[in-house]
C-alpha cells in the first residue's frame, strides 16, 4: 500500500496484546501446562492471576486501538476478538465429539483465520481507510490463517519434545484435527486403529504412542490430504496478493507462503521463521 510500517505500530500493538490476552484465557480453559516452550501463565502464577493478566492485556489492546484514531481499526479488532472467543467456545463445546470437516474449518477460521485476516487488513487501513482494499488484504490473511491452523494440527502430531507433546497433542486433549477427520473418513483405516484413536480422543485412554498415530495418518492418506488442504488455502492466499502491484512487501509475503506451506514437510517443520 506504499505506507511506512512504523505508522502501523499502535494498530499492531493492539492486535498482539488482544491476541496474547486470549491465549492466557485459553490456557486457563484448556488447563494447558505449557505455552511457547515454557510454563503457561496459570501454571506459573495461578488461575486468579492468569484471569487478571488476560483481562489486563485485552484492556491494553483497546487502549492502543483507540490511539490509532481510526474507528475502522477498532471495529476490525473488536470483531476479531469476538470471533476468537466464539472459536474457543465452539472448540470447548465440541471437545471429544466428532465433527464434520466443514464444522472443523469454521472453528479454525474463528480461532486463527480471523486473527490473520485482521492482521492483514490493519496494515492497509493504517495507510488508506478503504474497506475494499482492506477486504482484499483480509482475504489473504484469512486463507493464510486457515492454512496455518491445519499446519499446526499436523505439527502437533510430530511433537519435538515432552513439553511440546503435552501441550499440543490434539488427540490427547480431545480437540478435533483435520488429520483425525481424514483418518476416520478413510477406507484404509482398520477397525483396530479406529478403536485406538477413538478411545484416546474420547478420554477413555490417557496415552498413545505418537509414532503409532503418525503411522496411521500416513498409511490412511490422512496426512497427505491434510497437507494438500493446507496448500490449497495457501494458494488462495497467494491469489489475493496478486491483486496488488509488485513490491518488497508482497515478495516477502509470498516468500512466507512458500516457506510455511509450499516447502512444508512434517519432518522438517522445526525450522521456524516467525
Amino acid at each position: 500500500m506504499g505506507g511506512d510500517y512504523r505508522d502501523a505500530k499502535d494498530a499492531f500493538l493492539a492486535l498482539e496484546l488482544i491476541h496474547n490476552g486470549t491465549l492466557v484465557h485459553d490456557d486457563i480453559i484448556d488447563e494447558d501446562l505449557f505455552r511457547r516452550g515454557t510454563s503457561s501463565v496459570p501454571v506459573k502464577f495461578g488461575g486468579k492471576r492468569a484471569v487478571l493478566t488476560g483481562d489486563a492485556l485485552l484492556s491494553l489492546g483497546l487502549k492502543y486501538a483507540a490511539k490509532t484514531g481510526r474507528m475502522s481499526v477498532v471495529d476490525w479488532l473488536s470483531e476479531a476478538a469476538l470471533k476468537m472467543v466464539q472459536g474457543v467456545a465452539l472448540q470447548t463445546l465440541y471437545r471429544r465429539q466428532l465433527v464434520s470437516e466443514e464444522e472443523y474449518l469454521y472453528i479454525n477460521y474463528l480461532k486463527s483465520g480471523s486473527l490473520f485476516e485482521t492482521a492483514a487488513a490493519l496494515g492497509g487501513l493504517m495507510v488508506k481507510d478503504d474497506e475494499t482494499v482492506a477486504k482484499d488484504l483480509a482475504g489473504f490473511g484469512k486463507h493464510f490463517g486457515n492454512a496455518y491452523q491445519i499446519r499446526d494440527d499436523i505439527c502437533g502430531v510430530y511433537a519435538e519434545n515432552r513439553e511440546d507433546e503435552l501441550s499440543r497433542n490434539d488427540l490427547l486433549n480431545g480437540d478435533i484435527s483435520l488429520p483425525m477427520i481424514y483418518a476416520l473418513d478413510s477406507d484404509g483405516l482398520s477397525e483396530e486403529d479406529r478403536l485406538n484413536l477413538l478411545s484416546v480422543y474420547s478420554g477413555e485412554r490417557e496415552s498413545i504412542d505418537l509414532e503409532y498415530v503418525q503411522g496411521v495418518y500416513e498409511e490412511t492418506g490422512a496426512l497427505e490430504r491434510s497437507i494438500e488442504k493446507m496448500k490449497g488455502f495457501a494458494e488462495e492466499a497467494r491469489g489475493y496478493l496478486l491483486k496488488f502491484g509488485d513490491s518488497k512487501a508482497r515478495d516477502f509475503l509470498e516468500q512466507l507462503i512458500n516457506q510455511y506451506y509450499k516447502e512444508f514437510s512434517p519432518a522438517d517443520r522445526l525450522t521456524v521463521i516467525i
